[in-house]
């Protein structure tokens, strides 16, 4: 199978990270983060977490029904204008929330009232940390260039879904008890039926039998399951990201990006500079596939050149680190092209 994208998959089950007119989505500024106020939910008055309940409640139905109209008009001013992130997380997530109830999994205040811009004028970094239940357990937010104001992070689960699905959403307090939209995270929870905590184990499994490349890629999954915003930390996911440095292959020590790719050679002579490796679940939930994106530089345009090219990558890849195929369906190829598009095809592992 091969298709021509924009500059995202479509369709393969995968989340995506979407950056939902939210603040945390705003640049990161070379500005020095400011510790505010957390409160947890167990700590809240009544009123502050009923309010919050509600609200939480009330957008997840109105994500559910495709309304981005309705959530505009409760959204932040300076997002409204620009609620293009906000719309397509809308239209994304709603098919997926069909027939869900909608069930709390936690609430945070991220109290920056007292917060202060900076000499320039603009608003500063702000790091929240949170005591659970007054022990060693800590979660923490770092959320950059946030303005002054009372903040709150609302997450919410499916009940009733073919598949579990979750709601994160970053809320603004307008007036007492009202709250409005400033970020909308919605995630599937689950990648090939299986949960985070599922794919920690069987990142450590891996690791124990020394194979590297399969506990990378399962630790990342797991990462990315139990974490329901990017800026978000916690103790938890602090010795998830230990124990995938401990046993991470050389060659990823320092990590796997655009700007840090794994260069991988082939038989010919070709090279492929692989930028990410994920775990991706395989169509007719066969099981999962091995997502890799590729960076390339020649501007290919034939559909049967860029097919073999990809191909070929993913030859390169299984042959590169055979265990893979022991933990993979299959192999998807993202190829990033030049003019900003990508080139997808996806290879059984029997192929391989």
């Amino acid at each position: 199978m091969s298709l021509m994208r924009g500059n995202r998959m479509q369709g393969t089950g995968k989340r995506t990270w979407l950056c939902a007119a939210a603040l945390a989505c705003l640049s990161v500024l070379a500005l020095p983060a400011f510790s505010e106020t957390c409160i947890t939910q167990s700590a809240m008055t009544p009123a502050d977490r009923t309010a919050l309940e509600d609200a939480g409640q009330r957008f997840a139905a109105l994500t559910a029904a495709n309304n981005a109209d309705a959530v505009r008009a409760q959204t932040m001013p300076q997002f409204a204008q620009d609620f293009g992130g906000i719309a397509e997380a809308i239209r994304t997530a709603a098919p997926k929330l069909q027939g869900a109830s909608f069930v709390r999994d936690t609430l945070w205040i991220l109290d920056a009232s007292t917060s202060k811009p900076g000499a320039d004028g603009s608003a500063q970094d702000a790091q929240f940390f949170c005591n659970l239940n007054g022990g060693s357990l800590q979660t923490s937010f770092l959320i950059p260039a946030l303005p002054a104001g009372r903040y709150a992070l609302v997450v919410l689960n499916t009940a009733g879904t073919t598949e579990p699905y979750q709601i994160a959403m970053l809320l603004r307090q307008s007036t007492p008890g009202t709250w409005q939209m400033g970020g909308l995270f919605p995630r599937a929870t689950t990648a090939g039926g299986h949960d985070g905590v599922w794919f920690w184990k069987a990142a450590r499994d891996y690791a124990a039998k020394k194979q590297s490349w399969n506990a990378f890629v399962y630790y990342n999954e797991a990462e990315q399951l139990l974490k329901p915003v990017s800026f978000l930390s916690s103790s938890h996911l602090e010795a998830l990201q230990a124990e995938r440095s401990k046993s991470a292959p050389p060659a990823l020590s320092t990590g796997i990006s655009a700007s840090q790719p794994l260069v991988i050679a082939a038989k010919g002579g070709a090279e492929f500079r692989v930028t990410s490796l994920e775990a991706l679940n395989a169509p007719a939930q066969t099981g999962l596939d091995l997502l890799a994106h590729i960076h390339t530089e020649d501007a290919v345009s034939d559909p049967v050149a860029l097919r073999a090219r990809n191909a070929a990558a993913a030859k390169a890849i299984v042959a590169a680190y055979p265990e893979l195929r022991s933990a993979f369906h299959g192999v998807w190829i993202v190829a990033d092209l030049p003019n900003g598009t990508t080139f997808v095809s996806e290879e059984p592992m029997s192929a391989l």
